[in-house]
């Protein structure tokens, strides 16, 4: 009888450090000025945008897949309905924008959008129209022409990706496809997502005389290059403040971000696990899911630490939560 051969399918730390990075460029461009020369250009932030939402999703389904202990089918169902709930959400939060901040017309497009045929909710049981209305989001995000008033909130973008490609995840598996062909997915998603980091440091690079060495870099959690003689780096951040979680949201918040710290990043440790990154975030509250949803049951302790180019500060205090 042959040997099984044995798949790793959890988060493989190249993996998560590679989506922080992407969530990271994403929230130092959004504060941007359109003319600041760091800017990403619309093509740039389309391809990390895109391929960050890709290998979240796809770290995502195999770490939640081979965390499960129920069939293929059976989860495949499991994410279904996990879908058809969060476009209720989302369909939800586009009715409940007061019209001074999105006006019939205006709302008439963004439903239109989204698949909300004649602004109605209609069948949310057929699993074809499920998926339809999920890929449609990854498809509204970015896109300028709808008004971003209306625009579903970033978490729920996250969550419905996540839960779609543990769908189709689960779909290959119950089709006869193997987990080995999962985690290929996974890693391959991350090696473009990489890849397009790697050209935003290029961009920041070419942005100014300052090159390699322009301190913009330390913003997206990169060393800028120091010349032989230069002054000592920054020292660590501080420890943060009093840390509260918010159940609903699934984030942490501090009063401010710690001194010297140019982000923060969320920690969590599932009961028995072993501790894992969660998140990052360039303000004082950070998801605690921006990588992996939560396993449903599972007792798990988050902390968060403030970072910067050299690293990481003094841990927070700890927050127990059971999902």
């Amino acid at each position: 009888m042959p040997a099984l051969e044995v798949v790793n399918v959890m988060s493989d730390q190249a993996t998560l450090d590679a989506i922080e990075t992407g969530e990271l460029i994403l929230m130092v461009d959004t504060a941007r000025d359109p003319a600041d020369p760091f800017k990403l250009t619309v093509p740039l932030r389309t391809l990390v945008t895109t391929r960050l939402n890709d290998a979240r999703g796809k770290n995502a389904a195999t770490t939640l897949i081979g965390a499960s202990t129920v069939g293929a089918s059976a989860q495949r169902q499991e994410a279904l309905d996990k879908l058809a709930e969060l476009l209720r959400n989302g369909f939800s939060f586009i009715a409940s924008v007061p019209d001074d901040d999105l006006p019939a017309a205006q709302r008439a497009q963004v439903l239109a959008a989204y698949g909300w045929e004649g602004g109605l909710i209609g069948d949310l049981e057929s699993p074809s129209r499920i998926e339809t209305l999920a890929n449609l989001v990854a498809t509204v995000a970015p896109d300028a022409s709808v008004p971003a008033a209306g625009k579903y909130p970033a978490t729920l973008v996250t969550r419905i990706a996540n839960w779609l490609a543990t769908y189709d995840a689960t779909n290959l598996l119950a089709n006869g496809g193997s987990m080995q062909t999962l985690v290929k997915q996974r890693n391959d998603a991350r090696d473009l997502l990489e890849s397009a980091i790697s050209r935003v440091r290029h961009f920041y690079c070419s942005a100014s005389d300052d090159g390699e060495s322009t301190p913009e870099l330390a913003k997206i959690g990169m060393q800028p290059k120091r010349a032989p003689g230069d002054a000592q780096p920054q020292p660590l951040p501080d420890a943060p403040g009093a840390v509260t979680f918010n159940a609903a949201t699934r984030e942490l918040t501090i009063p401010a971000v710690p001194a010297h710290a140019t982000f923060i990043r969320a920690f969590r440790q599932p009961a028995g696990g072993a501790a894992e990154s969660a998140g990052v975030s360039n303000t004082n509250t950070v998801s605690v899911v921006g990588v992996t949803p939560l396993t449903p049951g599972v007792k798990y302790t988050f902390w968060l630490v403030g970072e910067n180019s050299r690293g990481k500060g003094p841990e927070s205090a700890f927050v127990e939560f059971t999902a």
